[in-house]
């Protein structure tokens, strides 16, 4: 396709990149995201989101594996339907979660994005037609090549670490259970093998500005160091800056060698507590590696060619009554890598959300991320503190389910059983909540759990039925 001489927009709002003001985001002409079974997704911020699974006219979703080129992709109607959408204004239903991010006053994948990549702007305006179609321009990738993991992370799902798999069917009711034919699809992913997959990666990888991987692990995923390899012989490495979602249990030599190559490396650390707490989340992590690992980072970040490091924190259940401790190492602790972390709201499994709490737990939440906010601003470090103030925001926006209530308490107690572990000894805020929670022998205890699962199950045809 030839640049249009008929845009469907010659300018944005001066204000765009404000927060809930306009939907406007680069990324549908400028990136591609392949997810863990090579579905081509809009991006990873909104993978959750079915109209996320970009579609052929067909409405097939299209996957890595049926060979489309980034110029097929780029032209369906899927594509061409989301930038008209983003240019007028208008939010598409896969990016809520930037939408609520901002709503809350936090700052989007959107916003960040249209920040990094601003001086293609212009060139995204002066190039779409009214029909939505634009040049091929991939400047940005994200890959997750597999699902080859270390740890067994309690919100994870054996799609993402296939080490869960006996345990998610111990934990799973019936009808989320794995089949014997997708645990072997989940055991066994091939599509990252693929030579087409390799051939256009090396093709177009001079192109590239940015390169990102998650997983799975990706320090450890074979695939990704390849990746890294052909960028390398290829001599563009130096154009490139990488990014990984990265659980820091090992920063392999390979890798070691070969990123001070990269334009520069930047790097997502996955820590969800302080100590124990975080062992018990990301199960069998051992804090003494992960804080060994993390002042490696922090004190060899040059020799390593990072551009910058943070801790990503998925705020849940489990972590919302002690994220002050996490933090407050990190202020202690760190010159290089950022003192707040980068805190995510944990959406599913809703079980796990911290806006379905008891009241009277919420109310105590806030009064320690409250206190933890005041703390930090009396001792001037106010970077950040909108992420406080956005999980704030985030818990007060949901209300407490008495059926999600009484399910994390039995997938808490199977994976304690399982592991040898207590919940009520690393987090006795949570006693009263798995002591007390569903008790069986009680009618009116069971007509109200009926009661909250129709009404949650209702909320998730609503979802499904909306995107």
């Amino acid at each position: 396709m030839t640049p249009s001489d008929d845009p469907v927009i010659s300018n944005l709002p001066e204000d765009y990149n404000g927060s809930s003001i306009h939907s406007f985001c680069v990324l549908p002409w400028l990136h591609r995201f392949v997810n863990l079974g090579g579905e081509v997704q809009l991006c990873c911020t909104a993978e959750e989101f079915d109209h996320s699974y970009i579609r052929q006219d067909s409405r097939q979703p299209i996957n890595i594996t049926d060979g489309l080129s980034d110029e097929q992709i780029g032209a369906t109607r899927h594509m061409r339907d989301i930038r008209l959408a983003m240019l007028k204004g208008d939010w598409p239903a896969a990016c809520e979660r930037c939408r609520l991010t901002e709503s809350m006053g936090g700052c989007s994948r959107r916003q960040a994005e249209n920040q990094h990549f601003e001086r293609h702007i212009p060139w995204i305006l002066e190039n779409t037609d009214e029909k939505g179609f634009a040049p091929v321009r991939i400047r940005s990738r994200d890959y997750r090549l597999g699902n080859l993991c270390n740890l067994r992370c309690r919100m994870c799902h054996p799609r993402a670490s296939k080490l869960l798999m006996d345990e998610w069917n111990e934990v799973a009711r019936p009808r989320l259970r794995i089949g014997a034919d997708l645990a072997h699809e989940y055991e066994n992913m091939t599509w990252f093998h693929s030579s087409q997959l390799w051939d256009d990666f090396t093709a177009h990888c001079r192109d590239l500005e940015h390169l990102h991987f998650a997983g799975g692990e990706p320090l450890i995923i074979p695939e990704v160091q390849k990746a890294l390899e052909i960028c390398v012989e290829q001599g563009v490495a130096g154009n490139i800056e990488l990014t990984f979602n990265t659980n820091v249990t090992r920063i392999p030599a390979r890798h070691r060698e070969l990123w001070p190559q990269f334009k520069s490396v930047n790097l997502l650390c996955s820590i969800d507590a302080y100590g124990e707490l975080n062992d018990y989340i990301r199960y069998p992590a051992k804090w003494i590696r992960l804080a060994r690992n993390l002042d490696i980072i922090d004190q060899q970040h040059e020799a390593l060619n990072l551009g910058s490091a943070t801790l990503s924190v998925t705020v849940q259940i489990y972590n919302i009554f002690h994220l002050h401790e996490l933090i407050d190492y990190c202020h202690e602790r760190f010159g290089f890598i950022r003192a707040m972390p980068n805190l995510v709201h944990l959406s599913i499994p809703d079980y796990f959300n911290v806006q379905h709490l008891p009241e009277d737990l919420k109310h105590l939440a806030i009064e320690r991320l409250n206190s933890l906010r005041e703390k930090l601003t009396l001792s001037g470090a106010t970077g950040g503190l909108n992420q406080i103030d956005s999980v704030l925001a985030y818990i007060n926006m949901g209300e407490y389910s008495p059926y999600l209530m009484s399910e994390f308490k039995r997938v808490t107690g199977i994976f304690d059983r399982l592991r040898g572990e207590s919940i009520k000894q690393l987090v006795p805020e949570l006693k009263p909540l798995m002591d007390g929670h569903g008790q069986p022998g009680k009618a009116n205890d069971w007509f109200k759990l009926t009661l909250s699962h129709a009404k949650w199950l209702g909320g998730k045809i609503r979802s499904r039925i909306q995107g």
